[in-house]
């Protein structure tokens, strides 16, 4: 299930999480009883297929971190006419799918999902469990259950489930879907990769002559996938099959799926109805033309916006400065939360009530942002967007193109994309997850199709200056801290968000490093209230815990490791490449002055490190008795890919060890 304008960042989402307690050796309690029940129908007694084993035995061999292997995955599509709740003629899809589930281990399990919503039908969801050769189907249905129930956001998508537990290795389940695609243009995309593995998974889809259909095949070079294409009556099947697919794992920052793993979208052209030929999404106007339906359809009434917006504008005098106001405004005071409810989730919230209630989503916040720009006589315009997840143009016609709304801005010969979900943001600067990103602009009939500006690491700086002094076994110093950029924009983001009784604890932290030796004290700031300034933080640091002394002599460090580095050294178990999600420059410049009966006994090599997309220059210089280091890691590309592992590991293997060097000091 795909969700295009529906969900956008920073949206979480709930997962159905399902919990089992410890139990004690207490009085049995119903909930206890009822555990045992429902633990005796999830771990069936089967009889053994000496095959089925044979199989498991050697896919545990070829996928040894996992319980499960799908055996069997064949979704069958078909298509048919219909109407949806606009009463636009279009096409339907029906998805019957047969899964077949063989455990590689003894204990095993899984719970198997479906979800479905005011788009997506559940007709049938079943599961049975396989004795000897014959497949015996559950009368119990699927558990069910809403998506999100946390209140953090509206959502229509509910979900069933089966827990599936098998008791030996060979045992197999199989678990039968059929759904019905009420609008079929919101089935975007089919991904051959699932939470498990599959010995072979199979996309059919039998369309009609009556349709012109394409599917367009994403990351398939380098991949085995059988493609073939059957001629028969009236109908073209055209089968996908891939074999032998490793589980999708979720990784710490890992690269986005659509740009590494194989996947189908699939795009409705046109169809023919009672001799009529309707457009379906052959063109990106057709997808405009849908998006901007939907736009106008949020009903929005001047007259309850207006009294705000000359209320926030009064006393500017300039343009620029009403600009700000009114963007700031949307920023500091409606919430982001998230809707979908059907088409009611792809319709921007009127500006008045979101206005009103004080919340909306991307779109809704995008719709109140524009409206107010337009009655404060500016040119503000709706716009869709895809974030960095998403690697399609805005050429391509289809839905999973966007998954975003924002508002842009003609002014004084320039381009703004304003984000109103992105707090504390500046005006004229945008978050990295749309920079380089294409964006459709709404133009009454037309569309316009710009680029947001990327920035450059020189752009997102965090420079650090240090002077510390060595008396005895004390060392004590002065830190200061600026960040410039977006990352002076994700600290606020941080900083803000924190009740105020967090905030001075969060600020001492950020000056030790997160460095358990260190201690800030004497803190003072820039002025935090305004988002456009950069970012200083400077106080006291003691750093007496890292001096050590052996047979007279002084051993001190004044360079730390970046802890939050180490989350980016790849295992051997590492599959894909990291988005650092970031482009950034550290800049650091730290000096240690000893007293004048001392002497630095050597210092470490100077280190130069250049790769394509990252570099790091380190040089201690030692002048009588004073030493300063200088230290700037810029990452000018936020993806590491996985061919470049070996790169990269020697990268921050050799800043690990140049941090680690501690000075020797010893008498003159």
């Amino acid at each position: 299930m795909n969700h295009t304008l529906s969900v956008s960042y920073p949206a979480k989402r709930t997962s159905a999480c399902y919990f089992v307690k410890r139990w004690t050796l207490t009085k049995p309690s119903l909930s206890f009883l009822l555990f045992c029940l429902f633990s005796f129908f999830s771990f069936p007694i089967q009889a053994q297929n000496d095959d089925d084993l044979s199989t498991a035995e050697f896919y545990a061999k070829k996928f040894k971190d996992d319980g499960i292997i799908c055996k069997s995955s064949y979704r069958y599509f078909t298509f048919d006419k219909g109407k949806n709740a606009l009463n636009d003629k279009v096409v339907e899809i029906q998805e019957d799918a047969e899964y077949e589930f063989l455990s590689l281990k003894k204990f095993s399990g899984m719970t198997y999902a479906e979800y479905y919503n005011k788009f997506i039908q559940l007709k049938t969801f079943k599961r049975a469990f396989k004795y000897n050769s014959k497949y015996i189907t559950s009368d119990r249905g699927g558990i069910d259950r809403s998506v999100t129930d946390d209140g953090v956001f509206f959502d229509d998508s509910r979900v069933q489930f089966y827990p599936l537990r098998f008791s030996q290795k060979g045992d197999m389940a199989r678990v039968m879907v059929k759904k019905v695609y009420l609008d079929g243009k919101y089935l975007t995309r089919l991904f051959f990769h699932a939470a498990y593995p599959i010995k072979e998974q199979v996309f059919e889809f039998q369309v009609p002559d009556w349709l012109t259909v394409d599917f367009k095949k994403m990351n398939f070079e380098g991949r085995k996938i059988e493609i073939q294409e059957n001629k028969k009556g009236g109908f073209i099947n055209y089968v996908f099959t891939m074999k032998d697919i490793p589980a999708y794992k979720p990784e710490y920052s890992r690269i986005g799926r659509a740009y590494t793993d194989p996947h189908i979208i699939v795009q409705i052209k046109s169809f023919e109805s009672k001799g009529e030929t309707l457009k379906g999404f052959d063109k990106a106007d057709d997808v405009y033309n849908w998006n901007n339906r939907l736009y106008l359809m949020a009903g929005n009434v001047q007259d309850k916006v207006q009294q705000l917006v000359t209320k926030i504008i009064q006393g500017k005098t300039t343009d620029l400065d009403k600009i700000k106001a009114i963007y700031y405004w949307v920023q500091d005071n409606i919430r982001y939360i998230a809707y979908e409810d059907g088409y009611s989730g792809y319709i921007p919230t009127p500006a008045q009530d979101v206005l009103a209630k004080k919340y909306g989503d991307c779109k809704g916040m995008a719709n109140l942002l524009t409206e107010m720009l337009k009655l404060a006589g500016y040119d503000g315009r709706f716009s869709w967007i895809g974030t960095r997840l998403i690697p399609y143009p805005q050429s391509m016609p289809a839905l999973c193109v966007n998954n975003h709304a924002i508002c842009t801005l003609y002014f004084g010969g320039k381009t703004y994309e304003l984000d109103g979900t992105e707090s504390y943001s500046p005006f004229g600067e945008n978050a990295f997850r749309i920079q380089g990103k294409e964006v459709m602009i709404a133009n009454g009939d037309k569309y316009e199709i710009k680029t947001v500006p990327s920035s450059t690491a020189n752009d997102n700086k965090v420079v650090t200056r240090a002077d510390f002094t060595l008396a005895n076994d004390k060392l004590n110093g002065k830190v200061k801290v600026v960040l410039t950029g977006n990352e002076r924009t994700e600290f606020h983001q941080s900083y803000q968000n924190l009740p105020v009784t967090s905030q001075q604890e969060y600020l001492n932290e950020y000056l030790e490093f997160g460095n358990d030796n260190m201690v800030a004290t004497n803190l003072k700031t820039s002025d935090l209230k305004n988002r456009e300034l950069p970012v200083t933080i400077e106080g006291d640091v003691d750093l007496s815990n890292t001096v050590n002394t052996i047979s007279g002599d002084k051993y001190v460090g004044i360079d730390f490791f970046p802890k939050s580095l180490d989350k980016f050294i790849p295992d051997e178990k590492r599959i894909e490449g990291y988005d650092l999600d970031a482009l950034v420059k550290f800049e650091d410049e730290i000096a240690l002055t000893i007293p004048a009966d001392k002497k630095f006994v050597d210092k470490p090599d100077n280190l130069e490190l250049k790769f394509d997309g990252y570099s790091f220059k380190g040089e201690y210089t030692i002048t009588g008795n004073k030493v300063v280091l200088k230290k700037e890691l810029a990452i000018n590309n936020s993806i590491i890919k996985k061919a470049d592992f070996t790169n990269w590991k020697k990268f921050i293997e050799s800043i690990k060890e140049f941090n680690k060097y501690l000075l020797s000091i010893t008498k003159k």
